[in-house]
C-alpha cells in the first residue's frame, strides 16, 4: 500500500495559477513512497488565509528568524497528537512569475519543486533518515536529490541535450583561456 499525502487547497481572496495543484501532484508522485510515510498533508495556501496569530509567528531559517507569512513554505513535524504536514504559500512562490513562466514545461516546476522538495527533505530528515548535520543542509541535500530524480523520470529525453551542451561549454572555456 502506498501512502501519499493529501493535497489541500485553502485560499482566501486569491486565485492560484492554472494547474498549480497538478504541478504539486506531479512533483509528489516522483518522490519514493517510502519517504512520504507519515506525511499527512500538503496544504496550498496564501498569506491572507492566515489568522492574526499565524501571521505573527516566526521560525528559524539559517540562523535568523523570519515570519511564517514571508516564508515560501514550512514543515511541521509529527507530534504525539498529529502527523507531519507541509504548508506552501502559493502567493509567495509565484510572486515573481510572469504569465508565460507557468506555461514552460520544465521551468514551471522549478520554483515549486525547490520549496516542496526542501520541505520533504525536512520530513525525510526528521522521520526516516536522521543525519547529524545542520537541518537546512540536509534539507538542501534531499531537495537536490529529489529534483534530479524528478527530472530524470519526467524529462529523461533532455539529458543528451544537457550532455552535449556541457561538452560545448567546456570546449568554449578552453578556447577562451588560450
Amino acid at each position: 500500500m502506498t501512502e501519499t499525502p493529501e493535497i489541500i487547497e485553502n485560499f482566501r481572496d486569491f486565485d492560484p495559477p492554472a494547474k498549480f495543484r497538478n504541478t504539486v501532484d506531479d512533483l509528489v508522485r516522483c518522490v519514493p513512497s517510502e519517504f512520504l510515510v507519515g506525511l499527512q498533508s500538503i496544504t496550498l495556501t496564501n498569506r491572507f488565509a492566515l489568522s492574526r496569530n499565524q501571521k505573527r509567528k516566526k521560525t528559524w531559517s539559517r540562523n535568523r528568524k523570519i515570519r511564517l507569512a514571508d516564508a515560501l513554505g514550512y514543515y511541521t513535524p509529527a507530534t504525539r497528537s498529529s502527523r507531519a504536514a507541509i504548508v506552501l504559500y502559493v502567493d509567495n512562490i509565484t510572486g515573481s512569475w510572469d504569465v508565460w513562466f507557468a506555461k514552460l514545461p520544465l521551468v514551471r516546476y522549478m520554483p515549486v519543486g525547490e520549496v516542496l522538495y526542501h520541505e520533504i527533505g525536512h520530513h525525510i530528515h526528521a522521520a526516516h533518515r536522521p543525519v547529524y548535520k545542520g537541518k537546512e543542509d540536509v534539507a538542501e541535500y534531499w531537495r537536490r536529490k529529489l529534483w534530479v530524480r524528478f527530472v530524470r523520470r519526467r524529462y529523461w529525453y533532455l539529458f543528451p541535450v544537457f550532455y552535449v551542451a556541457g561538452k560545448l561549454l567546456g570546449i568554449v572555456k578552453r578556447i577562451r583561456k588560450q
